[in-house]
């Protein structure tokens, strides 16, 4: 009887390493080619996010609200100059 509960518990503590390393292996997230622009502002398309990732280093960007994330920076910027108060409707 101790011969098999020793047995068992040799199994039991070499198996279980080997199926943890191999839930880590997999629920381990894949790095995608979005950043923290992304992210933040999901539905911008790729205008939208040069001119939000422009302004924010201070390189040149379009002088439109239409070509910036709605909220970013920039885009509360341009609604400030415009006078506007910043709603889109």
């Amino acid at each position: 009887m101790r011969f098999l509960i020793a047995g068992l518990l040799s199994v039991a503590f070499v198996a279980g390493p080997i199926a943890t390393a191999d839930a880590a292996k997999t629920s381990k997230r894949h790095p995608n080619h979005c950043d923290d622009y992304c992210q933040r502002y999901p539905s911008a398309n790729s205008r939208q996010l040069k001119n939000a990732k422009a302004y924010d280093r201070g390189e040149y960007w379009e002088q439109d609200t239409n070509a910036h994330p709605v909220g970013s920076p920039g885009w509360w910027y341009l609604k400030e100059r415009d006078r506007r108060g910043g709603l889109p409707f």
